[in-house]
């Protein structure tokens, strides 16, 4: 069976995730040296999966900055490993997002709220573009850490930290205390004599921070000028209540939380993978968008440039072949066919070919044999009838009048040359509500 890992880092660690369906993933965490993986650290990882008997077919590594990746791609030519895809933690999280059957939002908000730092981002997870980004240092789980733990000092119950090793041990126990803080209401020590912090307490610490973070998240919505449908929370912070409750009262849209917001990068890390090699198939476009997804082609190539589309499409569309069964060169051996009325006067021609021939005369009957003459006279006396006989040639009383020589045949008409016709066919512009463009980067 076909499979694909993901993997990204954070101060937790290295994450790896590993996926046959991509929808089940497996998670496996890899140790590090220092305070935070570095780019040797993910390369010796990634050594180590190539290397076991169940190596995947793909692997897709998302890194959080820049120079991340060419440090990680400097690492990974001394490890001699090859075929690595890397993308952005950002583009892992789209690609996580339009992959997932149950998120039915194009336009999202992404709030990512790490160890380090503060991530928005407005996105469009259908094309994977981005509108927006920006990053706050003052509001991380390192700042939510450092919370905690003054609030413990406060205390009394705990002594303050002398070295290294009691500050990050202290630091670690005050993560524990926020986590548990996510889905419990209060934390004690574990002999119940101390009552360490309530969630309450603990939403009084931090709401300044995530009220200014979801005023900077509104005005960078603002300043994008695409209004996002959807808030998509990941990271460590997701897990806060107070987090999604603040973005929602600012904002005024849903606030969507992934199932596992630290992974979600590293899931879609796998999911471009395989993607990209080709070892999954790609899954179909739900039914679930909404109108402004379904005009993303209008939207985006915009009218004229459809218009020009079908015009061209019109231009290179191969015309039907010529009828032969009317039009032609007029067959010349064929005399025309009279048909004579009831009637001088209701005399009419019909042509075995389809140029009008108004202006030719009809040719002259074939004359009679000539009877003798009765008195002698010569052809061309001028006596005769010009009533109850023939005007030029025929028979006279007064003799045989010799008729008059035929008109020469028309010379044949010129070959037709029937140009197919052409339809235009009519364009039905669509009235379509557009949206007003996203400002450039350098307007």
């Amino acid at each position: 069976m076909m499979s694909s890992v993901g993997m990204s880092m954070g101060s937790s660690g290295i994450r790896a995730v590993r996926t046959s369906d991509g929808q089940e993933f497996s998670v496996e965490w890899f140790p590090f040296a220092g305070p935070v993986p570095d780019a040797e650290d993910v390369a010796h990882a990634i050594r180590t999966i190539v290397d076991r008997p169940d190596a995947p077919h793909s692997l897709g590594v998302a890194f959080p900055d820049p120079d991340h990746s060419a440090k990680l791609k400097t690492a990974l030519v001394e490890e001699y490993v090859s075929e690595v895809h890397i993308i952005s933690e950002i583009a892992g999280t789209i690609e996580k997002l339009r992959t997932d059957p149950d998120f039915a939002y194009r336009t999202v908000a992404i709030y990512d709220l790490g160890a380090s730092g503060l991530e928005m981002t407005i996105a469009d997870v259908e094309s994977g573009t981005i509108y927006a980004a920006t990053r706050l240092r003052d509001f991380s789980g390192a700042h939510i850490d450092d919370t905690v733990r003054d609030h413990l000092l406060t205390l009394d119950i705990l002594a303050v930290p002398r070295t290294s090793e009691e500050e990050n041990s202290l630091l670690d126990f005050s993560r524990e205390i926020k986590e548990a803080l996510s889905t419990h209401q209060a934390t004690q020590t574990s002999d119940g004599r101390f009552r360490l912090m309530d969630r309450r307490m603990f939403e009084l610490q931090i709401i300044r921070s995530a009220e200014r973070s979801a005023i900077a998240l509104r005005d960078l919505a603002e300043m994008s000028e695409i209004p996002p449908e959807v808030v998509v929370t990941i990271g460590g912070g997701a897990h806060i209540p107070l987090i999604e409750e603040v973005l929602q009262r600012y904002l005024g849209i849903p606030v969507f939380a992934p199932p596992d917001p630290e992974f979600i990068a590293a899931q879609g890390a796998a999911l471009y993978a395989s993607r990209v090699d080709g070892t999954r198939p790609v899954a179909p476009a739900t039914s679930r968008r909404s109108a402004k997804t379904m005009l993303t082609p209008l939207l985006r190539f915009g009218l004229p440039s459809i218009v020009a589309l079908g015009f061209l499409s019109w231009i290179l569309w191969p015309s039907p072949p010529p009828d032969h069964s009317v039009t032609g060169t007029p067959d010349t051996s064929v005399e025309d066919a009279v048909t004579v009325g009831t009637s001088a006067s209701t005399t009419r021609a019909t042509s075995s070919t389809s140029s009008p021939a108004a202006d030719t005369p009809p040719p002259a009957p074939p004359p009679p044999t000539p009877p003798p003459a009765l008195d002698g006279k010569v052809a061309g006396d001028s006596g005769g009838y010009s009533s109850g006989g023939y005007s030029s040639g025929g028979y006279s009383p007064r003799g045989y009048i010799a008729p008059a020589a035929p008109p020469p045949p028309p010379p044949p008409p010129p070959p037709a040359f029937n140009l197919p016709r052409i339809d235009v066919p009519q364009i039905q512009l669509p009235h379509i509500q557009l949206p007003p463009p996203p400002r450039l980067p350098f307007s």
